[in-house]
């Protein structure tokens, strides 16, 4: 869970990573996964890039389903603008050609102005998908710039649905949001307001691109801090082996704002990768007293214990985060195989049977 950030990933973690979402239903999450494992993933693989290419065709397919419901019910309430954005998505982002008809069908009702004239103002909204006010529209919609949903808060500008398959190309903007979705707490709600010359930036750092992306993030610092574009740069600076200046950026971040957890899980596992692994725990413990992703930081306790050799301190931790819901599972797994080798088989059983049932 820490020891991560900046450790390089091949096409089989994100393969794996997107499976994982899959499994959970978080279909964005999956897709985000999926592309960049078929990015990465060599052309000699083709067992795997077949196998990225059906995940990806089936988060495509569920978001596209989820966004022709979301695209009925709003034109429904008059909401065309809205209908217009889930059904430009769901042809988007669905590999299946019936999908790709339903959301076709869609746009046409919705450039056709069909929906009833005496709807409700108000209608029930997809789950942090932006809304355009509802309105009476006469003769045929003209569609303007708004909100989609693809599960994960996406706010995209879209073009009109095309009459050929999309294949897995997105706009950047869509590419943009679908990618920081992910993250922790309030960054996606602010990273996505970081404008259209941050998301470039990001997105030419996502295709290994960090010398094109650098000097766009450096040019941003002059007109003041940001805890965002700090980090960004830290890690670039991490990658280019450039350590210290790296640490002194992430500490920068967190003068900035003393409650983005990327910076101090960033932090953490610089310090920890130097083997300063005492300075690493005293900064996740600030990190518990600030009340900064607490549950993260009392499993990353454990890891670090477990790290320096200290075995009981590290059961101690994760017996502790087996009260945190979302880590108790990880912290279980933990758990599990060092109190097996202590000989430990009741312990063993229930936190098998409790935490990690169902577990392959």
């Amino acid at each position: 869970m820490l020891f991560g950030l900046f450790k390089k990933k091949d096409h089989r973690y994100y393969q794996t990573q997107g499976a994982k979402f899959l499994a959970a239903e978080r279909y964005a999450d999956a897709r985000v996964d999926f592309l960049e494992a078929l990015r990465l993933c060599p052309a000699d693989a083709a067992n795997d890039q077949g196998e990225i290419r059906q995940g990806l065709d089936h988060s495509g397919n569920r978001l596209g389903e989820l966004n022709l419901e979301e695209g009925e019910h709003s034109l429904n309430q008059g909401e065309l603008q809205k209908a217009f954005d889930h059904f430009t998505l769901a042809g988007e982002l669905a590999a299946d050609q019936g999908i790709k008809a339903k959301a076709t069908a869609g746009l046409a009702r919705v450039q056709q102005g069909d929906a009833p004239q005496s709807a409700p103002v108000a209608a029930a909204a997809a789950p942090t998908a932006a809304a355009a006010p509802a309105k009476e529209v006469a003769g045929p919609y003209k569609p303007h710039g708004g909100g989609s949903c693809t599960s994960c808060g996406t706010h995209a500008h879209h073009k009109p649905l095309e009459a050929e398959p999309a294949g897995f190309d997105l706009a950047e903007e869509d590419q943009f949001h679908l990618m920081v979705a992910p993250l922790p707490g309030d960054l996606p709600a602010r990273y996505g307001a970081m404008g259209s010359k941050f998301a470039q930036a990001y997105l030419m750092i996502h295709d290994g691109k960090d010398a094109n992306a650098l000097p766009v993030l450096q040019e941003m610092l002059l007109s003041g801090e940001n805890d965002i574009v700090l980090y960004e740069v830290a890690l670039i600076m991490f990658r280019a082996g450039r350590i210290h200046e790296s640490e002194g950026l992430l500490n920068r971040a967190l003068l900035v704002n003393s409650q983005n957890g990327m910076v101090y899980l960033a932090l953490v596992q610089l310090l920890a990768g130097g083997g300063r692994y005492a300075e690493a725990i005293a900064l996740v413990e600030r990190m518990q007293a600030e009340d900064v992703m607490a549950d993260q930081a009392q499993f990353i306790l454990g890891e670090l214990y477990e790290t320096t050799g200290d075995e009981a301190k590290a059961i101690e931790m994760w017996s502790k985060a087996l009260e945190m819901p979302t880590v108790a599972r990880a912290a279980a797994e933990k758990l599990v195989p060092i109190l097996g080798s202590q000989g430990r088989t009741e312990e063993v059983k229930y936190l098998a049977k409790k935490y990690l049932k169902g577990c392959c």
